[in-house]
């Protein structure tokens, strides 16, 4: 089963500027979400795991960790058996696996504040799916049946959400400056960031233009800037000279905006898992 992701912002450090991304929206505004077909039976030893799982993660928030996976209940190592727990009883596991991941900037509070309420609106946005995530301006929540799903596969690079604004600029100062933030944003985390479990987070900035890329925690640094460049790569291939512009892959997610200038949009993107 592989879960339909939904992507995220991410962030990353250049010319060691201290940018404060003022331009963000409030960490819970809802982005994207995905919700697998297939659906548990309740009253399961599933459904009791992932409500454990679930109630876990605005705990461990609390405690101040930008990245936790979890996992709840006894399932095979390899999950090489059915990976669902559906309302037919075929079950094979009972197991449930997930994550959350604050973005690199948030506070403590608001990262626990953001969990909890991405998790509520999971619960109601996906109910009874067996596999699940949803996006919010400040964090990202992930659960399924399958723990080799997770964080999803390296060599997928499908864009599980883009966002372009509608103004351009042909500036060549703009473009310049556009140019220089993603490319130190492709260049990838430094090793410790990668190495950590949280994932990396880097900023940076060059004239009017500010950006932000992340990578998802778990995820190895080779795998980070393969999914870094990729991401740099689709920004100007979709969105072009657009002003802001958001892309987040299953692994990681690239942003960047101009001064003043970054509007995102009301509505969120709905995925398919499959």
């Amino acid at each position: 089963m592989h879960l339909l992701v939904s992507c995220l912002a991410a962030v990353f450090f250049f010319l060691h500027i201290d940018v404060e991304p003022a331009a963000y929206a409030t960490p819970g505004t809802f982005l994207y979400a995905g919700c697998s077909p297939s659906r548990y039976a309740p009253n399961t030893a599933f459904e009791s795991n992932l409500n454990s799982l679930l109630a876990s993660m605005a705990s461990t928030a609390s405690s101040g960790a930008t990245y936790s996976s979890f996992t709840s209940g006894a399932g095979p190592e390899d999950e090489a058996e059915s990976e669902s727990a559906t309302a037919d009883g075929a079950s094979a596991a009972s197991a449930a696996y997930g994550l959350y991941q604050c973005r690199g900037d948030l506070r403590p509070g608001e990262c626990v504040a953001c969990v909890r309420d991405t998790v509520a609106r999971l619960g109601a946005v996906c109910a009874g799916a067996t596999a699940a995530s949803l996006q919010s301006d400040g964090c990202y929540v992930r659960y399924g049946a399958a723990r080799r799903n997770l964080v999803g596969r390296a060599d997928d690079t499908s864009a599980a959400y883009h966002r372009c604004s509608a103004g351009t600029s042909g500036d060549a100062w703009f473009l310049r400056s556009r140019d220089a933030v993603l490319s130190d944003l492709q260049g990838g985390v430094d090793a410790t960031a990668a190495a950590s479990s949280g994932g990396g987070y880097k900023v940076s900035a060059s004239g009017p233009v500010q950006g932000v890329a992340q990578c998802l925690g778990g995820v190895a640094e080779a795998d980070c800037t393969s999914c870094l460049a990729q991401a740099v790569a689709q920004v100007h291939g979709t969105c072009g000279a657009a002003l802001a512009a958001d892309v987040y892959l299953v692994q990681c997610s690239v942003r960047y905006w101009t001064n003043a200038n970054y509007v995102r949009s009301s509505q969120g993107t709905w995925l398919q898992m499959q």
